[in-house]
C-alpha cells in the first residue's frame, strides 16, 4: 500500500488546482469568443465557395426568348461575398443568343478572348457583370484610353507615409491571380502596340509583371472580355480616337455584335421602370394616366430607334441614344421635369440625351421627335 507524504500531496493538490484554473479561463475564454461573434453575426469561413445547382429560367428571369426549363448550371455561392462580385440588377434584360455565348465562354475551358462589338450604351458592359453577378463570379472593368499601356492594367504604386510606394493592383492582375473576368471596355481607344501585348496571356503563359518583380500565371478560370464600338478596322467616323487594331491580336478572340434591346423587349424594361416609380401607392395614380405612360414608352422607344437609324447616315457620326438614355428620359418626365416653360417631355429629352449634342444635331433629334409626338412637343 502507498503512501503519501504531506509535502507530496500538497505539491498534487497545487498542480490539480493550477490546471484546473488554466482550462477554466480556456474555456471561459472560448465562450466569451464565441458570444461576442454571435452578437455581431460574425461566421468564420473560407474565401472558397460553395458550389450550387440552379436552374438556368431561376437564375436568368428576364430575357427575349423561352429558354430550356430543364437546363441547370452551376454556380458559385459565398457566405461573404468579395467585392469583386457585381451586385444583381433584378429587372436586367437579357438577349438568349448572347447570353449563350457567354455562359459558354465563362463555364468552359478556352484559350481565347471574349469580343463583344456594339453601338454605343448597347449594353455591353452590363451583360458580361450581370452574367458574372448570377454566377457568382468576380468582374472587374477597366476602360482603355489611347494613353493606357499594357502595364497599367496590372496595377499602379501610390505614394504612402513615410516616402514609401504600395501597389494597387488592377483589375487584370486580381482576375489573372484569383480566377475572375476581366472586362477591357472601349478596347480599339488604346495603342495596338499596347494591346498585342496581351496575347500571351490568353494562351495560359506566365506574364512577368515589372511593379511586383514576379511572374504572373493564368489562373484556370481567368477570362478575358473587350468591348468596342468598332471591329478594330478603324473605319468609322462616329468614334473619335478608334483605330486600326492588330491582326494578331484580333485573332485571338471569338466576336459577337451587340445590338440595342428589340423594341417589345426595351418597351418591357422601361415598363418595369414605370411599375416602380408609378403604382397603386403613388398618390398621382390613376389608370389613365398609367396608360398614358405606357404609351409614352412606346413613343420613346420608337423616337431611340429612329435616331439609332439616323446616327447611322449622319455624316457627323451623331451619338445615338443608348438604354440608359431612354431609360433617364422616362424617369425624368416621370419626376416632372422642366425648363423655360418647354413642355416636361422635352425637358426630359433634352436633359437626358440631346444636350449632348451639336446644335445642328440637337435640332435634327428634335425634328425626329415632333414627326412621332405631334406639334406640342
Amino acid at each position: 500500500m502507498s503512501t503519501f507524504t504531506l509535502e507530496q500531496m500538497t505539491t498534487f493538490a497545487e498542480t490539480f488546482a493550477k490546471n484546473f484554473a488554466t482550462n477554466l479561463v480556456a474555456e471561459q475564454s472560448k465562450q466569451a469568443l464565441k458570444e461576442r461573434n454571435d452578437a455581431v453575426a460574425y461566421k468564420p469561413t473560407s474565401i472558397k465557395p460553395t458550389k450550387v445547382q440552379v436552374k438556368a429560367v431561376d437564375l436568368f428571369k428576364n430575357i427575349d426568348k423561352r429558354s430550356n426549363e430543364n437546363l441547370v448550371l452551376t454556380v458559385n455561392e459565398w457566405k461573404i461575398k468579395p467585392v469583386g462580385i457585381p451586385t444583381i440588377i433584378d429587372d436586367y434584360y437579357f438577349r438568349a443568343e448572347l447570353l449563350q455565348d457567354l455562359t459558354n465562354f465563362i463555364l468552359t475551358d478556352v484559350d481565347y478572348g471574349f469580343w463583344m462589338i456594339g453601338g454605343h450604351g448597347t449594353g455591353k458592359t452590363s451583360v458580361a457583370e450581370q452574367v458574372a453577378a448570377r454566377f457568382g463570379v468576380q468582374c472587374f472593368s477597366e476602360t482603355c484610353s489611347e494613353r493606357t499601356e499594357f502595364l497599367d492594367l496590372f496595377g499602379y504604386n501610390i505614394p504612402c507615409a513615410g516616402g514609401k510606394m504600395k501597389f494597387v493592383h488592377g483589375g487584370l492582375y486580381l482576375a489573372m491571380q484569383n480566377g475572375g473576368i476581366c472586362v477591357l471596355n472601349e478596347v480599339d481607344a488604346m495603342s495596338p502596340s499596347e494591346l498585342i501585348k496581351l496575347n500571351e496571356l490568353l494562351g495560359g503563359k506566365p506574364v512577368y509583371v515589372p511593379q511586383t518583380e514576379s511572374w504572373l500565371i493564368p489562373h484556370k478560370d481567368f477570362r478575358l472580355i473587350v468591348t468596342s464600338n468598332t471591329n478594330g478596322t478603324g473605319d468609322d467616323p462616329r468614334y473619335i480616337g478608334t483605330g486600326q487594331l492588330n491582326a494578331a491580336f484580333k485573332d485571338r478572340f471569338m466576336k459577337v455584335y451587340v445590338d440595342y434591346l428589340p423594341s417589345e423587349i426595351e418597351e418591357a424594361y422601361l415598363k418595369t421602370i414605370l411599375d416602380k416609380r408609378f403604382n397603386k401607392s403613388n398618390p398621382h395614380y390613376n389608370s389613365l394616366r398609367a396608360k398614358q405612360y405606357e404609351a409614352l414608352i412606346k413613343m420613346i422607344v420608337k423616337v431611340a430607334n429612329a435616331l439609332r437609324k439616323a446616327s447611322v447616315s449622319m455624316s457627323g457620326g451623331m451619338t445615338p441614344p443608348s438604354i440608359r438614355a431612354t431609360k433617364r428620359w422616362l424617369e425624368l418626365t416621370l419626376m416632372g421635369t422642366s425648363t423655360n416653360g418647354l413642355s416636361g417631355t422635352r425637358s426630359a429629352f433634352l436633359k437626358a440625351y440631346a444636350y449632348d449634342l451639336s446644335e445642328h444635331e440637337q435640332n435634327a433629334a428634335i425634328e425626329v421627335c415632333i414627326e412621332h409626338f405631334g406639334t406640342d412637343f
